[in-house]
């Protein structure tokens, strides 16, 4: 698990192709002029969802893991509350293989993710987004999934 400023992201280039592409792409462009939706960056192996909506209570909020993608979920406008753990110290709940997400039961270790900051989870990392931080509040967010073989 990676958390940083975007400012810093080259940091990061040599730890994955496309790891940093995925951070260029977010370096790169105006993530404020993106609708809301699903883009390609390097076909199906890296690609970037544009996401608004509040975040919820703690008790709203799963455990998630991915099988084959890691993901860079950077924080465009607002700011949100996430829990990381090793997806070792969790346990397996429910599986979907085929939509790479697995949901789980686990605790983790809190931060926020303030505007202009990202997380990196590998599949190695169960992570829980989505958290509001005091009251729910609208987020605006890019979650970059990255083909992590």
């Amino acid at each position: 698990m990676i958390l940083d400023k975007l400012s810093n992201a080259k940091m990061y280039d040599q730890l994955h192709p496309r790891l940093k592409k995925g951070l260029h792409f977010l370096l790169e462009n105006d993530l404020n002029s993106l609708e809301v939706g699903t883009y390609p960056i390097e076909e199906d192996k890296v690609f970037v969802m544009i996401q608004e909506y509040d975040t919820k209570l703690p008790e709203v909020c799963r455990f998630e893991a991915h099988y084959r993608y890691a993901d860079i979920q950077y924080v465009i406008q607002g700011q949100e509350k996430m829990e990381y753990t090793h997806i070792g110290e969790a346990q397996v709940i429910e599986a979907h293989q085929e939509k790479d997400l697995m949901f789980l039961d686990a605790e983790g270790e809190s931060f926020v993710v303030k505007e202009s900051y990202f997380a990196v989870f590998t599949p190695k990392d169960a992570h829980r987004p989505g958290m509001c931080v005091n009251n729910p509040e609208p987020i605006r967010k890019a979650v970059v999934k990255v083909l992590w073989d």
